[in-house]
């Protein structure tokens, strides 16, 4: 994993981050809140050697003092002046318990022996500690009184008696906090390169060009216009996904510019991915460049276009391929009528033998004649057969896969089942990406109309609201008289 997948995983996986962050603060300040207040004291004691005048004698008396202090250590903090201690000041605890809570240091090249006590009661701390100067020195004159002499031949004074100090030294709640912190940012890291790692998604048109093999023909942004009013490609809308449209529809343009693809198959690997709305806003920026357009909503377990577009979904694709309809009868113009929708139509018993049948192939050969593109809304390529057999007859097929969801081994299958039936893959559009992800770079600049002050746009708002009110008659079907009852057949 180099840095650009790693800055990469940090962006997708930054909430991961903020999250272990703040899990690590509220601890080390839950662990602080909960802890026990400690509190120490210090006492500092002096090891000296019997008094002389002779400065060699002097001398050689503190390298003694010196080399005892080490020693005089582990006396201090040994069980054996716990119980000493334990006994003067009646305390209700064992040796080894009471030695738990002394620590000694010797300050080195000296003769000072610093002894701290760490008791959860400052006032008690500070009595061992004293007690502890005390009970040390005569344990030194014990030990360093020769046989049959009365003086030792060390002494042991405190320089720094036990004072009182009730500031707890612990817990320590900004050491915690921070300690949380840094631990919180690290383990967020760690999951998010980890997430990474694991994430098996399409998200990026490397994935896409090595598991199809072929090239992504665009990328539409997350736009939440587009989850409430799936037609977002009208004339008078310029948002990020409409413009992500109109460049989906230049590209498809370019694809073969000696023999273009007409006749078009839009699908998925799986359900969810949103090719009904890929299907109905190409179709309708394929109209707004002038094309004759023709959208076929052959999903006919799930029909989407026709609720998505607000037309009546009564009659259609089922009736004409079954001889009780005729195509001018059941097509509904949209907008300035250059594009026309041929519902779904009732659910039939055998979708995929109808729609691989002759008459669906005799059908695609007239739209072909009468439109410049056909597009074909079809079911998922993994959930059924429909999608590939209507690819089959036509020119090929556009796939829609949605960032983050669609798993890189359902793309894969899904341009293999192509595959095997020598059907044509024209490329993949990846949907639905956000606009912090890598994949959306480029793809977020906006160039919209400015208001010119000085025109009056009374009459033009006017116009608008006629073309508005034209266009919503404009969706109803040719024939309103009611549902394809007396029609001709076509046999």
């Amino acid at each position: 994993m180099d840095l650009k997948d790693v800055a990469q995983a940090l962006r997708a996986g930054w909430w991961l981050v903020v999250a272990a962050v703040l899990v690590g603060v509220a601890t080390g300040g839950a662990l602080t809140w909960s802890a026990t207040p400690m509190y120490a004291s210090t006492t500092k004691l002096f090891v000296s050697t019997s008094t002389t005048t002779d400065t060699s004698s002097a001398y050689q008396g503190n390298l003694f003092s010196q080399q005892r202090v080490a020693s005089y250590a582990e006396l201090l903090s040994g069980v054996q002046l716990a119980a000493r201690v334990i006994e003067e000041l009646q305390l209700d605890m064992t040796p080894d318990e009471l030695a738990a809570k002394v620590s000694a240091t010797a300050v080195p090249e000296t003769v000072i022996l610093t002894v701290t006590v760490t008791d959860t009661s400052a006032l008690r701390a500070q009595d061992i500690a004293a007690s502890l100067g005390r009970q040390f020195a005569a344990q030194v004159t014990e030990l360093e009184t020769p046989a049959g002499s009365d003086a030792s031949t060390v002494k042991v004074a405190t320089v720094q008696p036990a004072a009182l100090d009730e500031t707890p030294v612990s817990p320590d709640a900004v050491r915690n906090v921070a300690l949380g912190a840094v631990l919180g940012i690290l383990a967020g890291l760690g999951l998010a390169l980890l997430r990474s790692r694991m994430d098996d998604t399409v998200k990026t048109s490397e994935d896409v060009t090595c598991l199809t093999g072929v090239g992504l023909i665009g990328t539409v942004l997350e736009d939440p216009r587009v989850a409430e009013d799936h037609v977002v490609t009208d004339q008078n809308q310029h948002s990020i996904a409409a413009e992500a449209y109109r460049s989906i529809r230049t590209n498809l343009q370019f694809l073969n510019v000696d023999n273009p693809p007409r006749v078009i198959v839009i699908s998925s690997a799986t359900p969810g991915e949103g090719k009904s709305t890929l299907a109905i806003n190409l179709a309708t920026v394929l109209a707004q460049s002038g094309s004759r357009v023709m959208l076929v909503e052959a999903d006919l377990r799930r029909p989407r276009v026709t609720r998505y577009m607000g037309l009546i979904s009564g009659a259609g694709l089922t009736n004409v391929l079954g001889g009780t309809a005729m195509l001018h009868e059941v097509a509904q113009p949209w907008g300035d009528g250059r594009l026309s929708v041929l519902a779904a139509g009732p659910m039939p018993p055998n979708p995929s033998e109808m729609l691989g049948s002759r008459h669906m192939k005799m059908l695609l050969d007239d739209l072909c004649e009468r439109y410049d593109y056909v597009l074909i809304d079809a079911p998922p390529l993994l959930a059924v057969t429909d999608a590939a057999v209507l690819t089959a007859l036509s020119d090929g097929c556009l796939l829609t896969s949605r960032y983050g969801k669609t798993r890189q081994e359902e793309l894969a299958e899904a341009a293999s089942s192509l595959e095997r039936i020598d059907a044509t893959l024209l490329g993949v559009v990846l949907n639905r990406v956000p606009q912090s992800a890598g994949a959306a770079r480029g793809y977020g600049y906006a160039y919209s109309y400015e208001a010119d002050p000085d025109r009056d746009t009374t009459g033009v708002v006017r116009s608008m609201t006629s073309a508005r009110s034209e266009r919503g008659r404009r969706r109803q079907p040719v024939d309103d008289t009611g549902p394809v009852a007396a029609v001709r057949s076509r046999r």
